[in-house]
């Protein structure tokens, strides 16, 4: 079955961390195959490489006439989120721009768009279809049950210092290379993007009664090893375990009853990703919190290179190597061989 063809809509937004959806999508897409980016603020280009030193030929446009006539797509992605999960400022008029066009809509949001009137009678008319991706997961109630002790295979959560400073991509990367090694892995999702994405094990944590959390961690582990019986699940992190408005952390990491965890800070980012009155956590301490969440130990450490020189970049990986003893990568210049290394032997020593 053909993938569906769907362009993604970040106005404004797609060079900053609240892109962050489109930016998935453009590194990583296994459900949509993604043939267009829209901001109109951006000049036209390779959506890839505006973020990566690589192109993809997904074409990065600031138009959606130009884009909906060289691209036909049939599926339309809100690529941006926003405080509160309410759609950015304009962005219905291009959700009724893309029903009008008689595409597919697809969103992340905390705003259901497929309760809005105007969109429903809109959908209706020209016979598309909307999908709420938390909706899915709204009533999503599966208890926990323990069964998580019979998994044998070695799972690896992501935590942060922040939110939108790379756990997902870093999860992914790890996933791809642990592939490429002909290790057996499978990435369990917890946010609406690596369900956009394609991944098919997991849950969108904040769309979820609190009862069932857990349960559903739990829950998303149990399927992927009936499924796929994968030596390695990297578990996507949420928020911060000590971020005072995205917490996540500790429901996946004692849920997921977790052999180990990789940080990943931005070293140069002055303040919480859109809090400017709130510094940034000392790694030291998120790290300290984690291992006593869990037991277990700091596998490595990813660094979000954001306003980094490659200099910068070096004297970061020398300063976290001596604070952590542990091994240190920038995944989206160096890859994550080091940090798939440290795996590989933790999980030589374990049998």
């Amino acid at each position: 079955m053909a993938k569906m063809r769907a362009m993604v809509y970040a106005d404004r937004l797609y060079s900053c961390a609240d892109g962050k959806t489109a930016h998935g999508l453009v590194r990583h897409s296994k459900k949509f195959n993604i043939v267009c980016v829209v901001d109109s603020t951006l000049p036209p280009g390779d959506a890839a490489e505006f973020l990566d030193p690589t192109k993809k030929g997904i074409p990065l446009l600031n138009n959606l006439d130009d884009a909906f006539a060289t691209t036909n797509p049939d599926t339309f992605i809100i690529g941006a989120v926003s405080e509160g999960g309410v759609l950015p400022e304009g962005y219905d008029k291009a959700v009724d721009w893309a029903l009008s066009k008689g595409l597919n809509v697809v969103s992340g949001l905390h705003q259901f768009l497929s309760d809005d009137p105007r969109f429903i009678k809109r959908a209706k008319e020209h016979q598309c279809t909307i999908t709420d991706v938390r909706k899915i997961f709204r009533d999503h109630k599966r208890f926990y049950t323990g069964d998580i002790a019979k998994v044998p295979s070695m799972r690896i959560a992501l935590i942060g210092t922040d939110s939108a400073i790379g756990k997902r991509t870093l999860a992914v990367l790890l996933v791809e290379e642990l592939q490429k090694r002909r290790r057996t892995a499978d990435m369990i999702f917890t946010g609406q993007t690596g369900w956009l994405q394609g991944w098919p094990h997991g849950v969108v944590l904040d769309a979820m009664i609190n009862d069932f959390v857990s349960g559903g961690i739990e829950g998303a582990i149990i399927d992927s090893w009936e499924d796929l019986h994968p030596e390695f699940m990297i578990i996507e992190g949420q928020g911060s375990l000590v971020h005072p408005f995205f917490p996540g952390g500790f429901e996946i990491l004692a849920a997921g009853q977790v052999h180990g965890f990789i940080l990943v800070d931005a070293p140069k980012r002055p303040h919480l990703d859109g809090f400017p009155g709130y510094p940034m956590p000392d790694p030291k301490r998120v790290v300290k919190i984690a291992e006593l969440l869990t037991g277990k130990k700091l596998i490595g450490v990813g660094i979000n290179h954001e306003r980094m020189a490659q200099s910068d970049i070096q004297r970061s990986k020398k300063t976290y190597q001596n604070m952590f003893k542990v091994p240190v990568s920038d995944p989206l210049t160096e890859g994550v061989g080091v940090l798939i290394d440290a795996m590989e032997a933790m999980d030589h020593s374990k049998k």
